[in-house]
């Protein structure tokens, strides 16, 4: 609350205060900007700043105080943003020169993490997205919009596709009435009147007119609707009320992309890493050769959109192959690109307000290309075939009337500042031209003067200067006092010398200030009204930032396609998934050749669910995440690493690799397992690809299994899609002569006088070796305990294969064993009293249950002891 008496400014600061509650607001006062009282605490805190006090209140308590400087106020800006602040800004709307009492004061902006365009607040090669979302009976609508870049989009899903479309464009910042569970993203929950049908059709009408449904298309698409106009509506309030960047909003299907949830963009890596979420060794910096900002951008949302077409997917590949096979084609464009400014994101801060003179003068230099590159696509020795890059050309028409506007207004290097002035190009406006001609006059004449007040008074060191306090003065040194004429004015007294004006220096130094400041006020005026002539030209501008983007994300994969050895993939219509010496293409170009590729096959029919067996850091994992990023390249436009590619087009792709829990959510390991097993279950269609790895292990052994063969059987029976699941229950393996379209594969591992070497070859047929002593020598655990462990496996393997028989005798159990849990009757070679007996010996269930590679050695010893005691008590009993 307010104190009860303030001063004019502090009643200002809290009027401007009381519209944005829920804010801290940053209140210029000079060359700072001020926050009070609360908000002063928080800014002290988290900005590690001086907190100091103002005035008292009337009960003599003082208000809390913290500044910052204006000039590094986006810096301050982005780590309260970073903080998870909305920041209200407050700023100056008049010259405090020209102010009568107190400086006229008002919220310019409100900066979200949603609504940021500051550039040093901003990631270049990645969207900022300000998303709404509007649930409906059935579907959800939702809206994303990037005020940097102009970009706006929506779409309706069902409720089960909500986090894969999010996990698309990760948002900053989300608005919805109700609470989510997504990492990464600020959530403004607002009242549900804010999603309203009928404020969604003002702010749609406001900002496309009154034909917005049919412009925009979205007739009978009321959930979309109400997600654009949420954000229209949020953004007019963060004082964004000028939003005429922002292009028609583009309505996208589900259907017309591949589906990637959250769990699979994770885990394979596409656009961030597992470990710190940054961009190295993932598939998006793999392929990311681009050289402009829009470019990477691009990039990025092609590999988070896959596409679901044939047809545009060949138009891509078409554009990548011509760029790849032409090196003259290829090399002139890309080194044209080079000098690419982000077009986007200069347009952005030009339709708001915000943009330098020196912005505008890098616009027109971006634009000035655009004649060269349409010459390099049409030339005769190397033009465009392809259709994608001949409609790219079109696109890159010139824009030779924004060229020549900013060629003829601004200065060829212009300050940053238009306050500095010197901005407008001499010949462009007669004023200022008249303005500059007098202030050039009007300091040659104080030059001149200077030099005949020397020769008059015979003063040689008298000179004219300047300064803010008082202006042009002569200075004359203490021993020349005597020789000062009598017309001469006393301005100032110093210890070496006086001050002095004279009335005719005076009246020149009135002219030359007026027309200097006239100037100023003249350069900013038409430096303004030539950004908003140059913002009137938006949609034109955005055409080509959008075929610039476009042209550098083909130029990045053909570059990619030619250092990496890849090959143009084809698509069948028979749902097969057929590669020849597969790679995973981070690991590959890691180990520099070293890499080894495998053969895929996957189908419908015989080889729709491979079971994949082999020991830890063997390989499983990479083998899977190859298949599904290969698909992924191919679908996004890109060329594959592998000798040879016939793929069919994949709806969606699933993994399930690794385990983690989810503390903040209060969910184990097994229940983030499980509650991901059962979305891919439900979503899975007869065209997705299913990549599982050690589903069944946060519970016990037959739990697990259990659950493992009921999975299995059910991607195989039910969904029929094509699936990869790699496991340690090698009791799966039976699934193979059980199933038709089963297939049992395993990595190849050589043993030669117990040295173990990891071939990293998938061959066909089971393994039911795990290798986990092995793996713990490998990964540095103590000699002893590893040696002790594999005596304590003999003993445990000696026991499991023997079983008790009549008259002493032993035999080797059978290995339809684990089936016979799983299906009633007999198999042959098992009698009815084997299966009888095999089920009553508790100590060869749990023998046969134990999983070695979970267990630790002193897991291991215990549970051996056990053993040891519950034979004796049989004996003895």
């Amino acid at each position: 609350m307010p104190p009860v008496k303030l001063s004019p400014l502090m009643e200002q600061y809290y009027q401007n205060k009381k519209l944005y509650p829920d804010a801290l607001l940053l209140f210029r006062v000079g060359d700072f900007y001020e926050t009070f009282a609360d908000d002063a605490v928080i800014v002290a805190r988290d900005l590690n700043i001086t907190l100091t006090s103002r005035q008292k209140d009337d009960q003599g308590e003082k208000i809390p105080l913290a500044g910052v400087p204006y000039h590094s106020l986006d810096a301050y800006l982005a780590r309260l943003i970073r903080a998870g602040h909305k920041v209200a800004i407050c700023d100056q709307v008049e010259d405090p020169k020209l102010a009568r009492g107190l400086v006229k004061r008002a919220i310019t902006r409100v900066v979200t993490p949603g609504t940021i365009i500051e550039p040093s607040m901003l990631d270049e090669s990645s969207n900022n997205f300000l998303a709404a979302i509007v649930k409906g009976d059935e579907n959800v609508g939702l809206a994303f919009v990037d005020v940097s870049t102009g970009e706006f989009l929506t779409t309706e899903v069902p409720h089960n596709r909500l986090y894969s479309e999010l996990a698309r464009f990760r948002p900053a910042e989300c608005l919805s009435a109700f609470s989510l569970h997504w990492e990464g993203t600020s959530l403004q929950i607002l009242e549900e009147p804010c999603f309203s049908a009928e404020r969604a059709e003002a702010a749609l009408a406001d900002r496309y007119g009154p034909d917005w449904k049919e412009r925009l298309r979205l007739e009978g698409r009321g959930l979309s609707q109400r997600a654009c106009g949420a954000v229209l509506s949020y953004l007019n309030a963060s004082r964004f009320d000028l939003l005429g960047h922002l292009k028609d909003v583009q309505i996208y299907s589900g259907s017309d992309y591949m589906v990637l949830d959250e769990v699979t963009v994770r885990n394979l890596e596409i656009t961030r890493n597992i470990r710190d979420r940054s961009r190295r060794g993932t598939l998006l910096e793999f392929l990311d050769q681009t050289r402009t900002a829009m470019g990477a951008r691009t990039l990025a949302r092609w590999l988070q959109m896959p596409l679901q077409s044939e047809q545009a997917i060949a138009r891509r590949l078409d554009g990548v192959e011509e760029l790849a096979s032409k090196s003259l084609l290829h090399r002139s464009l890309a080194e044209e690109l080079k000098g690419t400014s982000d077009l986007e994101r200069l347009l952005s801060r030009i339709s708001c307000k915000s943009a330098s003179p020196k912005e505008l003068s890098v616009l027109k230099s971006t634009l000035e290309m655009l004649p060269r590159l349409q010459e390099i696509l049409m030339d005769d020795q190397s033009s465009a075939q392809s259709s994608y890059l001949q409609d790219l050309s079109s696109r890159l028409s010139p824009l030779d009337d924004i060229v020549s506007l900013i060629e003829r207004s601004i200065m060829e290097d212009p300050p940053v500042h238009v306050r500095d002035g010197g901005v407008i190009r001499e010949g462009y406006d007669p004023e200022i031209d008249q303005l500059r001609e007098l202030l050039r006059d009007g300091r040659g004449w104080i030059s001149r003067l200077e030099g005949s007040e020397k020769e008059r008074t015979g003063i040689k060191s008298l000179k004219i200067a300047f300064n803010n306090v008082f202006g042009y003065y002569i200075e004359v040194s203490r021993a020349n006092l005597h020789l000062v004429p009598q017309n001469y004015i006393r301005k100032q007294t110093l210890a070496n010398g006086e001050r002095f004006v004279t009335p005719e220096l005076k009246d020149m130094e009135s002219r030359v200030l007026s027309a200097q400041e006239r100037s100023v006020s003249l350069e900013q005026e038409l430096f303004y009204k030539v950004r908003d002539l140059v913002a009137s030209k938006a949609g034109v501008i955005q055409e080509r930032a959008t075929a610039l983007a476009e042209l550098d994300v083909l130029i990045s994969l053909a570059t990619s396609a030619k250092e990496n050895n890849m090959i143009r993939p084809e698509f069948n219509q028979e749902g097969r998934i057929s590669i020849r010496s597969s790679r995973h293409p981070v690991l590959d170009k890691a180990m520099r050749g070293a890499f080894v590729p495998n053969d895929v096959l996957l189908d419908t029919d015989r080889n729709r669910l491979i079971i994949l067996t082999g020991p830890n850091m063997a390989g499983k994992s990479t083998f899977m995440r190859q298949i599904a990023l290969t698909a992924i390249m191919a679908q996004t436009g890109s060329f594959v690493p592998a000798a040879y590619a016939s793929l069919s087009l994949v709806d969606q792709v699933f993994t399930r690799v690794g385990a983690y829990d989810d503390l903040s959510a209060g969910q184990s390991t097994f229940m983030v397992e499980m509650t991901e097993i059962a979305h891919i279950l439900t979503s899975a269609t007869r065209k997705s690809l299913v990549l599982l790895d050690e589903v069944g292990r946060g519970t016990s052994t037959f739990d697990g299994l259990s659950l493992a063969w009921a999975i299995s059987e059910y991607l195989h029976e039910s969904i029929k899609c094509k699936s990869v699941f790699a496991t340690h229950y090698h009791q799966l393996t039976d699934l193979e002569s059980i199933l038709s379209g089963v297939r049992n594969y395993s990595i190849a591992v050589k043993e030669d006088k117990g040295t173990i070497t990891f071939l990293r070859t998938v061959v066909p047929g089971a393994t039911d070796k795990s290798y986990g002593v092995h793996v713990a020598r490998l990964a540095g655990v103590p000699r002893t305990v590893t040696k002790r462990a594999d005596q304590i496996l003999r003993e445990i393997e000696k026991e499991a294969l023997m079983q008790p028989g009549s008259g002493g005798r032993s035999q080797r159990r059978s290995s339809r064993y684990t089936q016979l849990i799983f299906f009633d009757g007999n198999e042959d070679g098992n009698t009815a009293g084997e299966v009888e007996r095999d089920k009553k010996d508790p100590i060869l269930e749990e023998i046969e249950s134990l999983d070695l590679d979970m267990m630790t050695p002193r897991e291991a010893l215990d549970r051996l002891a056990q053993y040891q005691r519950m034979q004796r008590e049989r004996e003895e009993g």
